[in-house]
């Protein structure tokens, strides 16, 4: 390295959030300044330049009065950096080492950190450099890691840690760990949720905001609940992916939701994904926007894939029974295609998915045409409203019967594996109790001890796991009177129905089971299955065969 005679001086100053916590007074840029400039006058070199990095973290090195220093070094406009100490420079030991042992040596500049008496020309000197760099980068790695700790504790009280509300809520002045509904966007998201549940698409839900120019969540942030400011080049416009997270966001039904994504390094911005079963999640942590069942049933829709049909190039549209066709014998979808005729306009039919991805091989057809199953739905509709109007006492009876038989068998066989799992679960804690205590008493090694112990928290883990699952199973087999009430009340509303539309297929119905035709008496006949919301196909009359 050759080094000039005159040293022409650029001073680096770096300032931290994490540094400057109150206590260090010399560590605040005024001082480091003040230092560093007397230094250079005792010196008698010249000042060229001062460069300052307030805020910025020594773990990240894209720092803008770091990288102008750079490209004046690169110019030649000086030749000598000095800073407070090896820390200003930066916390992370491997590029500090880079700049000081390589990259100043080979651009011909002086590098001094006063405090730690390291100056890159009395190389002898510098041997504990490199133990000092490594200590000041686990000042940052410690704190990274606290602040994770303090955040995780936070999330699992049910606080909101994020740094921007979700969209239809914003911050309580009086808390800002605790969500409060914002009126003005609650109301668009209650609209999407409402929209998608009717049959919409996000991506018809997103087109339609666009055109009446509702603000995007990031600009209505920004404008209103004192948000991040979008980009020149962010446009204020409402994507298909951008709903979807929203149908998806637990917030809207009152939970918190955190933990989804975390730094890949104290050293680095850049954050990973984390699997959900690993999410930090509270319930009822504030007031909902969403009612449970119009969640579940969005959560439902979203499950199912609903297929989309190619109408023209520029414009994508969902089928009438889209997302709600399956197949009777494998369990695909039934997927929305038009059939052209040699006599009449092209017909829309539907037909398995795995068929129509793989043939035969995979499963047959169970073709069936848009039009003749409308009409077949229709029918069942309208009889079904009179009989709900007519009828609703005997209706109700038949349903509340149906009900119990069908259910009776599944919860007593939940009921018997929910008392077995509880009792093998006593027998485990008992188990480990007395390992324990076997332990203590000296009645069993430690290697034996842990190996039985390892194996009983395994089960008692499972058992638990499996105790839960069951517990969901046999709250999802009550559907009470209620319900039968409220689907009567609501078939009834249709006895004059005269088209079908999506959002009244959305409403009323669940899904529908498409068996194979048959042809065996002679005429061709199909067995459909209609699942209705809330009582499911407890109606035997929802089973028929269509010719």
């Amino acid at each position: 390295m050759k080094l000039q005679n005159t040293h022409d001086v650029g001073i680096y100053c770096r300032l931290s959030r994490d540094d400057n916590n109150g206590s260090l007074e010399s560590m605040s840029i005024a001082n480091q300044k003040q230092l560093l400039i007397d230094y250079v006058k005792e010196k008698g070199w010249n000042l060229r330049e001062i460069y300052v990095d307030d805020g910025f973290s020594g773990t990240n090195f894209d720092r803008p009065a770091f990288k102008r220093m750079l490209r004046d070094v690169t110019s030649g406009l000086i030749n000598c950096i000095i800073t407070k100490d090896l820390s200003r420079l930066g916390r992370n030991y491997s590029k500090v080492g880079y700049y000081t042992e390589e990259y100043f040596m080979e651009q011909g500049v002086r590098f001094i950190a006063i405090n730690d008496s390291f100056d890159s020309m009395r190389e002898e000197e510098n041997e504990i450099a490199p133990f000092k760099n490594v200590l000041n980068e686990w000042y940052p790695r410690d704190i990274s890691k606290k602040v994770r700790q303090v955040k995780k504790a936070s999330a699992r009280q049910g606080k909101f840690m994020g740094s921007h509300s979700p969209y239809g809520f914003r911050k309580s002045p009086e808390d800002k760990h605790v969500l409060i509904i914002d009126d003005v966007s609650a109301d668009i998201v209650r609209r999407i949720f409402n929209e998608f549940v009717a049959g919409d698409s996000a991506r018809m839900i997103g087109e339609r905001l666009n055109q009446e120019g509702v603000d995007s969540p990031r600009h209505y942030s920004a404008k209103y609940n004192g948000g991040q400011k979008p980009l020149p080049t962010e446009n204020n416009y409402w994507g298909s992916a951008s709903i979807l997270a929203m149908l998806k966001n637990q917030a809207y039904i009152g939970n918190l939701a955190q933990g989804k994504r975390q730094v890949v390094s104290f050293k680095s911005k850049k954050r990973r994904c984390i699997d959900p079963e690993d999410w930090i999640i509270v319930e009822n942590t504030h007031e909902p926007i969403i009612d449970r069942e119009v969640w579940d049933r969005v959560q439902t829709r979203i499950g199912n894939k609903a297929f989309y049909v190619k109408r023209r190039k520029s414009d994508h549209q969902l089928s009438l029974f889209s997302g709600i066709l399956k197949c009777a014998d494998c369990g695909a979808w039934l997927v929305y295609q038009t059939k052209s005729r040699k006599v009449g306009p092209p017909a829309n039919v539907y037909r398995c998915k795995r068929y129509c991805n793989n043939g035969e091989t995979a499963c047959t057809q169970h073709y069936i045409q848009e039009n003749t199953l409308k009409a077949f739905i229709l029918n069942d509709i309208r009889l079904h409203a009179k009989l709900a109007v007519a009828e609703r006492e005997r209706i109700t009876g038949q349903l509340v019967n149906t009900l119990n038989q069908s259910q009776n068998k599944a919860t007593s066989s939940l009921e018997t594996q929910m008392r077995e799992s509880e009792n093998r679960l006593k027998s485990v804690e008992t188990t480990i109790k007395s390992l324990y205590e076997d332990k203590c008493l000296g009645k069993l090694p430690e290697n034996i001890f842990q190996s039985l112990l390892t194996g009983y928290v395994k089960e008692q883990s499972e058992l638990e796991e499996r105790y839960q699952m069951i517990e969901q199973q046999l709250h999802k087999q009550k559907c009470s009177e209620a319900e039968i009430d409220r689907w009567l009340q609501l078939i009834g509303q249709y006895m004059e129905i005269e088209d079908l539309d999506r959002p009244t297929v959305m409403e009323l119905i669940e899904s529908i089971t498409i068996s194979e035709a048959s042809k065996a008496t002679g005429k061709r006949t199909q067995e459909i299955t209609i699942k209705y919301r809330f009582i499911g196909n407890l109606l035997a009359e929802t089973k028929k065969d269509i010719a």
